[in-house]
């Protein structure tokens, strides 16, 4: 929270200013701000002992640079149902004695070493991630439990510390799960469905529901419990085990369901002249269980998402659309109606059943237009010719590490996609994104027809940028 007085001074968007202005034609470079406060509905903090008593937990997030636990009972940043999830999660370990992941090294003391020593692998209770559903407040918990799991019979603290979970909060239930086999494989970025799929009247976009948990201090809302198994190497920087096997679906639906809305009005003075696209004449859900990418600011999000709408709807015919890094279809289901057709696709085997629940909510007429392919970017450029030869819209919302050179090099050298006349980049990492631009601009093959910056971690040294590529 370093910028949080003056976000826009943070040294990433003074670098993007000075970097892209020069290349745009009107050389403005707009940076969008959104709340400062409670916007991120989606966050994984980390389970350590406490410094007090190191029998007990403490959660938190790292400090920069280190493993030092910094606890964060009451972030600003966070939705008010995370940080009552967080307090609900430590009351409940006290309670029933769970004891928190510790990683020796050579600054910890003797105690502390024979203390986690004496429990399994360092500790129980690694990380716990937390997804909010924006239209009713209510929490997607899912526990990180340093273990693997043991069909023949559950551990014993474990579900005492569930059961502990479930009995203080409001919401499901263990008897209310379904659990499905999930191919669990990698993680980069379902629901009832409405039978009703073209009855606008029944659709509610996340500004038309009252938030009560946000309202009620006094209760926590679980939406689901998930238990995810992993054993990993304590220097190991992965929170979650990928493999279908870790992941235990505890109670509650199976994904959150959410909505774009882009008709709510501008909340702060850094939002004047965000884009106001026609919405889709259509609800389209997305679905998001724990095992897929999800936006932590997905309100801030909406608006990239908003100004790729109204650049597309100019196009005047419809373009057949790729998008690479595509995750559940969140950029690109929302221009569904927009393009005559779409093939959108990721490495994560878990978003394909996401993007289908989503398309099946579709009308009639738009499912056919939608397709999906489980691989990942650099596969595509290479097994994919065809669809790149009649791409007209090319939409990339790659990790912080940007685009695989393979994809750079598609794009700057093969006659394969001579027919896009959109290409639209979506980053968070700055310096990878200058990075693959300054590759574009150098094949003489595009240029930059505009971008701009979003900050969706207010008070963090990050910016997203959008830039919208055109043929040179």
């Amino acid at each position: 929270m370093k910028y949080i007085n003056y976000p826009t001074k943070a040294p990433i968007i003074r670098t993007a200013k000075k970097y892209l202005e020069p290349l745009l034609e009107n050389n403005t470079f707009n940076v969008y701000i959104g709340p400062l406060y409670r916007w991120r509905t989606v966050s994984k903090l980390a389970v350590r002992p406490d410094h007090n008593d190191i029998n007990k937990v403490a959660i938190g997030l790292f400090a920069e640079n280190s493993h030092s636990l910094l606890p964060v009972p009451k972030c600003k940043a966070h939705h008010s149902s995370i940080n009552r999830i967080v307090e609900l999660v430590t009351k409940a370990c006290h309670e029933v004695g769970v004891i928190p992941y510790g990683t020796s090294s050579n600054n910890d003391d003797t105690e502390q070493q024979e203390t986690a020593a004496k429990h399994h692998q360092q500790g129980q209770l690694r990380y716990i991630g937390v997804n909010i559903d924006r239209s009713s407040g209510s929490a997607q918990l899912t526990l990180v439990w340093n273990g693997k799991r043991k069909e023949e019979k559950e551990d014993e603290q474990l579900e005492k510390l569930l059961d502990a979970i479930l009995s203080t909060t409001s919401g499901c239930r263990k008897e209310d799960s379904g659990e499905e086999e999930l191919p669990m494989k990698k993680r980069r970025r379902r629901g009832k469905r409405d039978d009703n799929n073209n009855n606008k009247d029944s659709y509610q976009g996340k500004d038309d529901v009252k938030k009560t948990s946000d309202n009620n201090h006094n209760t926590v809302s679980l939406h689901s419990l998930w238990v995810n198994y992993n054993s990993s190497w304590k220097h190991s920087n992965a929170i979650f085990a990928f493999d279908s096997s870790c992941w235990r679906h505890v109670a509650g639906p199976a994904s959150i369901t959410e909505h774009l809305s882009f008709v709510s009005s501008p909340k702060s003075e850094g939002q004047k002249g965000l884009a106001k696209p026609a919405p889709p004449p259509y609800p389209i859900p997305l679905y998001f269980p724990p095992t897929v990418f999800r936006q932590a600011n997905l309100d801030s999000f909406t608006n990239i998402v908003g100004r790729i709408r109204e650049r597309v709807m100019t196009l005047g015919q419809k373009p057949f659309c790729v998008e690479l890094y595509g995750g559940v279809g969140t950029i690109s289901l929302y221009l569904s109606d927009a393009v005559s057709g779409l093939v959108s696709s990721d490495e994560n085997p878990n978003n394909y059943k996401c993007f289908c629940d989503s398309v099946k909510q579709l009308p009639k007429d738009i499912q056919p237009r939608l397709t999906y392919k489980q691989k990942n970017a650099a596969e595509m450029v290479k097994t994919e010719s065809e669809l790149f030869q009649k791409a007209e819209l090319l939409i990339l919302d790659p990790p912080r590490k940007g685009l695989e050179e393979e994809v750079v090099e598609y794009l700057c050298k093969s006659e394969e996609c001579s027919s896009i006349k959109l290409l639209v980049y979506v980053s968070c990492g700055f310096q990878a994104f200058q990075r693959d631009c300054d590759a574009l601009l150098e094949s003489g093959r595009w240029k930059v027809e505009s971008a701009e910056g979003h900050v969706l971690f207010p008070g963090s040294d990050a910016i997203e940028t959008l830039a919208f590529f055109v043929p040179k």
